[in-house]
């Protein structure tokens, strides 16, 4: 279902409070990393909750208007996920789609990090908790952009 590559999802999410949210977010990770067994990859999930400024996605696009959004990375991982509010502060929405109160941006590389060896599941991190997240996450989940390389953000 899930491979190496740059993604933007909606989330039709309801009344599931963020909070809630974000232990599924925690609990996939956390669970995919003790199944991995990697020193590499630390158990807690780096979580940073960003008030802004928020960059522009293209030089001539306006500026976004978030309360706040989230980013969820490790130092040493192949996994790089950005949850965004689909409504902004001042009443816009990033995608049409009423319905979709998240955006989840996904970046899975394919090569990183560097297998210690042939049976080494280091590379394989991304992709299950991609997996952990989307069967656990009990909403529906719709693929708005699937990115080329060197595509820039919608």
């Amino acid at each position: 279902m899930f491979e190496p590559g740059t993604f933007e999802y909606g989330l039709k999410t309801g009344d599931l409070s963020e909070q809630d949210i974000i232990k599924i977010f925690k609990k996939a990770n956390s669970r995919i990393a003790r199944e991995i067994k990697d020193s590499r990859i630390p158990r807690g999930l780096n979580m940073k909750k960003y008030t802004g400024p928020f960059g522009r996605s293209t030089p001539d696009a306006k500026p976004p208007e978030y309360d706040h959004i989230y980013w969820f990375r490790h130092r040493v991982s192949n996994l790089f996920l950005e949850l965004y509010p689909n409504r902004e502060k001042n009443g816009r929405l990033k995608f049409s789609d009423e319905e979709i109160i998240w955006n989840l941006y996904v970046s899975l590389l394919s090569d990183y990090p560097n297998k210690l060896s042939e049976d080494d599941p280091i590379q394989e991190f991304g992709i299950r908790v991609m997996q952990e997240l989307f069967q656990t996450l009990p909403c529906e989940k719709v693929l708005i952009k699937k990115y080329t390389p060197g595509e820039n953000r919608l």
